[in-house]
């Protein structure tokens, strides 16, 4: 062998040596972020205690999936509700969400097949805080307005199941209406077009409810957080859960209907941005919030 072939020969192997470290490197950090997310210390916020794979209020239990037991207290602020059925939950109150534009496109890797380039344009709009709850619907079940729920539900947590359409017969009984796509992924987004509802970076388990089912941040959860349980993972205008939890309804002036923000089963980070969307169709991981004019308090 040549002195130029022994230099080309020892060229390849330092390459392929680069290659393979840099492939360990990257399953390192892949099961690093696995790892931290899964053992993130700060997954139940506020007080709330974990308990499997939900987070439950003091003097609860868990049963099936859901928390179970008369709370000896709510955490600041949420409510204690003892009928039809015991547990914490979030008020009913709504932020404005001030009118403006951004323009949203592929800022990372994987991206570029899932968001296309567009310039999103909205005028301002008040949003609710939380999901629609349990709670919340039921007064309008009661009051005769509304469809009732095919199973007893948690009173914080968010409704689940219905139809874009009764979704939007709740809105208009609330005085208000499903955001429309744009709305929805400014509210999430904002003016600087943001890759999470809180910024760039940092999707771990105290911010959103994803990875429940199977990893990575528990086993075996089968059911949403209450709705409001991650204050971590606001918007700055202080909209809880649009990524993770449940995913969202939003319609367009003409009814089309789209779904938005990925859920508790959700294990992709491309699922949770606030671009993402999924298949539009009613399921235990699709909940609603309603959007109101700014003239309405």
């Amino acid at each position: 062998m040549s002195t130029w072939d022994r230099k080309l020969d020892l060229g390849f192997r330092g390459w392929k040596w680069v290659a393979s470290a840099l492939s360990v490197s990257a399953v390192a950090w892949v099961v690093l972020l696995g790892t931290r997310a899964r053992n993130e210390p700060t997954r139940c916020t506020l007080g709330f205690q974990p308990m499997d794979a939900r987070c439950c209020a003091k003097g609860q239990g868990s049963s099936a999936g859901q928390c179970v037991g008369l709370p000896e207290s709510c955490p600041t602020p949420f409510l204690l509700v003892k009928d039809p059925t015991p547990g914490c939950v979030y008020p009913d109150e709504r932020s404005l969400i001030e009118g403006g534009s951004v323009t949203l496109g592929p800022t990372d890797w994987d991206s570029v097949q899932v968001v296309e380039k567009r310039t999103v344009v909205v005028r301002s709009f008040l949003m609710d805080q939380v999901e629609v709850t349990a709670h919340r619907y039921l007064q309008c079940v009661a009051d005769g307005r509304c469809e009732a729920l095919a199973t007893e539900m948690e009173p914080g947590r968010p409704v689940t199941g219905l139809s874009a359409e009764s979704a939007q017969k709740f809105c208009a009984d609330s005085g208000g209406r499903l955001p429309t796509p744009a709305e929805w992924v400014y509210a999430a987004s904002g003016a600087e077009g943001r890759r999470f509802p809180w910024g760039a970076h940092g999707l771990v388990c105290r911010r959103a409810s994803f990875g429940l089912l199977s990893g990575p941040c528990a086993e075996g959860g089968i059911l949403p957080d209450l709705a409001g349980q991650h204050p971590d993972g606001n918007t700055p205008d202080g909209v809880f859960d649009l990524s993770g939890n449940v995913s969202e309804w939003a319609m367009t002036d003409t009814g089309q209907v789209s779904v938005h923000g990925g859920s508790f089963r959700s294990k992709n980070a491309s699922d949770l941005k606030t671009w993402s969307t999924q298949l539009p169709e009613a399921s235990d991981e699709v909940g609603f919030r309603c959007v109101y004019p700014v003239d309405v308090n």
